[in-house]
């Protein structure tokens, strides 16, 4: 009996090797710190998901951290096969997703509208040239921009000539637009830059704005969109059309426009998590602009806009498109 209970045992931890082996793990670099808000709340959900759904058949093993990829490298380490997922932002990959950033201009407040309109024109076909070795599984617009100064203004007029910390270039380009003079600064060096009185401002989104502390350095904010990032969560096209149907199917189920939307949500619950912290907070001042001034900004951001379509590859055509597209969201389709 006890003969048999031992190759019982051990043909049950056979079985079990044998299962292990079959399944096809991919490793996920989510360049965030362990404890990065992102993480709680998005990312590390969306893979329990897809381990829960793929159990002998896919798992995703989570790396958090910057030891396998940082945001400047992670793009050629899923291409390299390092990771074999990855978050990253458009603009971190120099010149590759040019009419992605439609998704960055000031057109709509809402991620989540911005986030399903860049799917559904990928999905279109209208940018397969920027995605020909990647396929990303969602793609998203961060929640817009706003700036933050650290002493109050009485008219958009007295931004003219204000020195503020842009990180992006459609960013940076709003503020010219404003008339402001954009510091491009890395985003570890923004607090220290307005703790010295580099720059009167910096133009980021609240959720950026809480992780960097800006609450400490600017207390004056206008609600007004400046433009933003994109970005996107993404395998390589070889990676993943070498994946078993199995597991491919299992990714396809947690990707695309649905994850899309989920993706712009989130961001755009940060953005208001954030904003009505600090519109609680007694030491800061949080304003839009009266009609007539809100009206002059959005006037002002026009020929950024039309220069961003103009000096983009077919351009033109996409920013119709996505515009229409975020027309067709709005309208509940």
């Amino acid at each position: 009996m006890k003969t048999i209970a031992i190759a019982a045992a051990i043909g049950l931890a056979l079985l079990a090797s044998a299962a292990r082996a079959e399944e096809t793990t991919l490793i996920f670099a989510t360049i965030n710190p362990p404890n990065a808000r992102m993480n709680a709340d998005y990312l590390h959900p969306w893979a329990e998901r897809v381990n829960e759904q793929g159990k002998g058949v896919l798992h995703i093993d989570v790396r958090d951290g910057t030891a396998i990829a940082n945001m400047g490298n992670v793009y050629d380490r899923v291409l390299d096969d390092v990771a074999q997922i990855a978050f990253v932002l458009h603009n971190y990959v120099n010149g590759k997703f040019p009419l992605s950033t439609v998704a960055t201009l000031p057109l709509a407040d809402k991620g989540e509208d911005r986030s399903v309109a860049l799917w559904r024109l990928y999905h279109s076909g209208a940018l397969d040239a920027e995605y020909d070795t990647t396929m990303p599984l969602m793609l998203f617009g961060v929640s817009q921009s706003q700036v933050h100064l650290a002493k109050p203004i009485k008219s958009l007029s007295e931004l003219a000539g204000m020195k503020l910390i842009t990180p992006t270039k459609i960013v940076a380009d709003a503020a010219t637009a404003l008339g402001a003079t954009p510091l491009s600064l890395g985003s570890a060096d923004i607090y220290e830059g307005l703790q010295r009185g580099t720059a009167a401002g910096a133009v980021v989104g609240w959720a950026a704005f809480d992780a960097f502390k800006l609450n400490e350095v600017t207390f004056y904010h206008l609600d007004e969109a400046m433009g933003t990032s994109s970005g996107m969560i993404f395998m390589s096209r070889k990676k993943y059309n070498s994946l078993p149907a199995a597991a491919r199917k299992i990714i396809d189920d947690n990707a695309g426009e649905a994850a899309s939307r989920a993706a712009g949500a989130y961001w755009d619950h940060e953005n208001d998590r954030v904003r009505e912290a600090i519109k609680a907070s007694p030491k800061q001042t949080v304003v839009n602009f009266p009609a007539d001034q809100a009206a002059e900004w959005k006037a002002k951001m026009l020929p950024m806009i039309d220069s961003w379509a103009k000096s983009s590859p077919n351009g033109e055509k996409t920013l119709v498109t996505y515009r229409a597209m975020l027309a067709q969201i709005a309208a509940g389709h």
